[in-house]
């Protein structure tokens, strides 16, 4: 075997230039592979070799197999869920990370990512409006970091909780949330051990906000039934639409109630950055958890979600921390605080934190401010454009970087609900089969719409002409068939 030294500057050259290749090559490759399942089976059927292959037929395999048939994610043409083109500075912050293989769970195993992570939490803090006392800790995503922050809400309700479980409640433990509202809350109210059901879906207006006369009006019912209301969750990004909740309102009606008030901001939590925008975050500075996920709007390579508390770091102790023999607190320091697997579930941990601070300080508050308003300028401009164009119907308004609409052309305006949801899906089929784009189909009042996120740093006005002409003519092809006696 070659020297450690000699084989990282093999594979450190042989895989710059492989990923240099891809970066150049995402304004024209496809957007989405052709290949199906079976296609892919095939291709890695094979058995654990029995000796080593050679590290330059492996990279071989990654370029022609894997690379070529993974999504572009990275694309300025991909439009899908919040996946974002990652910063060259973040994804080679994840190869020095990996290097130094520090386990950021606590302060022996690695001191300088325990500081980073300290440090990167109180700029998100103060980012977002919370004062000194505030702290936060880095997950997974946002549904790890909304499972954090639902447990700290659920421990708050009653004292033995922690200890004893649910059953030490004196009733039921509900969680309020929009329906617009991530899934993951309501996973974490499964986890958590208060049910899917312990947890109110509450109806939006037609802008997809969540009604708080509602709201109200179901927590009294709870109230009524004997029933405990423990958090109020308010959506700053919604994934479906990019809406934000009145986050003001709903603080108060937390606090009138004794709830625990916590905000997904995963997406729209990057708006602070911007003059022009952070006044949609209005309120959010009363939550008492925050989410706000680095790897969405932030750059950050996959996988970095943060999960940041306004009373302090006892918040996230009081409801995660436990210590091992091997790990005791007698070792006479002041490096307990920076004991990151004190405020989380997650033991062994990865040196995120580094990706993370790299990307801040290469852009900056004023580089993230630029970009986020420029995509916020084309999805309106996108929006503009598609309000002209005959057979597409806009969804709602733009207050991110998300536009919704339906293509409901008079042909299919007489049709069966089921007609016009299948033609939703066939355009974004027939695009995605293009791979000229990528775009998202979502469920909108029941109904199914097109969805599309201007998420890349890289995408520009031509990038989304590009994107409505190929919309005019896939629809285009879609009418056509029907006219000719196809199914619509």
């Amino acid at each position: 075997m070659e020297d450690l030294a000699e084989q990282h500057e093999h594979l450190g050259r042989a895989v710059t230039r492989i990923i240099a290749d891809f970066a150049a090559s995402l304004d024209s490759r496809p957007v989405a592979t052709r290949a199906q399942p079976s296609d892919l089976e095939t291709i890695f059927a094979e058995e654990l070799p029995e000796n080593g292959i050679a590290v330059d037929e492996i990279l071989d395999r990654f370029t022609g197999e894997v690379a070529a048939h993974a999504m572009g994610v990275p694309s300025p043409r991909y439009y899908g869920q919040f996946n974002p083109t990652p910063l060259p500075i973040g994804v080679w912050a994840d190869a020095l990370s990996s290097a130094l293989n520090q386990n950021a769970g606590a302060w022996r195993n690695g001191p300088t990512s325990a500081m980073i992570e300290a440090r990167v939490m109180r700029w998100l803090c103060n980012l977002l409006g919370y004062g000194p006392r505030s702290f936060g800790t880095l997950a997974s995503g946002g549904s790890e970091a909304n499972l954090i922050a639902l447990k700290c809400a659920r421990d708050k309700s009653h004292a033995e909780v922690i200890h004893q479980g649910v059953r030490a409640a004196p009733a039921d433990l509900v969680v309020y949330a929009s329906e617009q509202s991530h899934y993951s809350v309501v996973k974490s109210a499964d986890i958590l051990g208060l049910g899917r059901e312990g947890v109110r879906k509450i109806p939006t207006d037609d802008r997809f906000h969540v009604q708080t006369d509602l709201l109200r009006a179901e927590i009294a019912r709870d109230r009524k039934a004997g029933r405990i209301p423990c958090c109020v969750v308010g959506v700053a990004g919604a994934t479906s639409t990019g809406v934000i909740d009145p986050l003001p309102e709903l603080a108060t009606i937390a606090r009138e109630n004794n709830c625990w008030f916590h905000v997904d901001a995963a997406y729209g939590g990057a708006l602070a950055f911007s003059a022009q925008h952070r006044s949609k975050l209005k309120g959010i500075e009363e939550a008492d958890s925050i989410i706000f996920d680095p790897h969405k709007w932030l750059f950050v390579p996959f996988a970095c979600g943060a999960v940041l508390v306004r009373d302090g770091a006892s918040v996230l102790r009081e409801a995660f921390d436990i210590s091992p023999e091997y790990l005791s607190e007698d070792r006479g320091g002041a490096d307990i605080e920076y004991d990151f697997f004190r405020y989380g579930q997650m033991g062994t941990r990865r040196f995120n934190s580094l990706k993370v601070w790299m990307a801040l300080k290469f852009m900056g508050r004023r580089g993230y401010e630029e970009i986020i308003e420029r995509q916020i300028g084309l999805t309106h401009y996108l929006a503009s454009r598609l309000d002209e164009m005959s057979g597409f119907e806009r969804l709602g308004e733009v207050e991110t970087a998300v536009c919704c609409f339906k293509f409901l052309p008079e042909t299919a305006r007489n049709g069966t609900v089921e007609d016009q949801d299948r033609l939703q899906q066939r355009l974004q089929q027939q695009i995605e089969r293009s791979g000229e784009a990528w775009i998202t189909t979502t469920i909108l009042g029941g109904r199914r719409a097109m969805r599309v996120n201007i998420n890349s740093f890289l995408t520009e006005r031509r990038h989304v002409d590009d994107l409505l002409e190929l919309l005019k003519r896939e629809s285009d092809k879609l009418i056509g068939e029907k006219g000719k006696g196809g199914k619509g």
